[in-house]
């Protein structure tokens, strides 16, 4: 199998597709080529519609890849970019919550800004899949602050782990910040739950469907 995955990005930030490109390549199998395209559209996350024309026109003419990935946890653009291809779509939203969904009965979310939080209600509704997260809480760090990983992010990041596994008792918890990938053992080992990353999770899935032969069905 050899497979062509073009992982999207919704905004030019360099370090953060870098560390996307680094989270992805951790998980994908030996023949997959891993492609980060950025888009140079800023995402205003207070606005439930947005231009995704530059992040639309990066997929339509992009004739070589078998699969595509839009790394936005709210899913931004993914109906959109799915009218445009019959090649593999997929956000990283929904793969974290169908991943959470079939290994737990109940799951949490932790995102590092709040502003996130309508569109992901939004779609947890539309994927079915509301009733099975019990808590969707942000440590209201910057996307980017979160890169560093400081001991005060770090902190934050734990303090809120805890908090959710001691009053919500899910059985697994999505955190939506692929920076989180170089620590996600120590929190599972640590904490003694699931830790779902959305970009190693989404490359896993669309690995798995493009293996079984699926390509989006109009």
């Amino acid at each position: 199998m050899f497979l062509e995955t073009s992982i999207v990005c919704p905004s030019d930030i360099s370090i953060l597709s870098n560390k996307i490109e680094k989270t992805a390549l951790s998980i994908a199998c030996q023949n997959n080529k891993i492609l980060v395209s950025k888009n140079n559209e800023d995402i205003n996350y207070y606005e439930e519609s947005v231009n995704f024309k530059d992040l639309l026109k990066n997929i339509k003419e992009n004739l070589t890849s078998d699969a595509f990935i839009i790394c936005s946890f709210e899913d931004y653009g993914v109906e959109e970019a799915r009218k445009l291809k019959s090649k593999l779509v997929l956000g990283v939203g929904e793969a974290s919550f169908i991943t959470a969904n079939l290994i737990s009965d109940s799951f949490s979310i932790i995102t590092t800004l709040s502003s996130s939080h309508e569109s992901i209600r939004n779609n947890l509704k539309k994927y079915g899949l509301y009733e099975k997260c019990v808590s969707l809480q942000s440590i209201e760090v910057p996307v980017l602050d979160l890169e560093t990983m400081s001991n005060q992010n770090l902190r934050k990041l734990k303090n809120e782990v805890y908090r959710t596994i001691t009053e919500e008792s899910p059985g697994s918890i999505i955190i939506t910040n692929p920076a989180i990938i170089n620590i996600k053992k120590k929190l599972e080992d640590e904490f003694k739950i699931p830790i779902i990353e959305g970009v190693s999770a989404t490359v896993a899935f669309t690995e798995m469907l493009f293996k079984l032969g699926f390509n989006m069905n109009k």
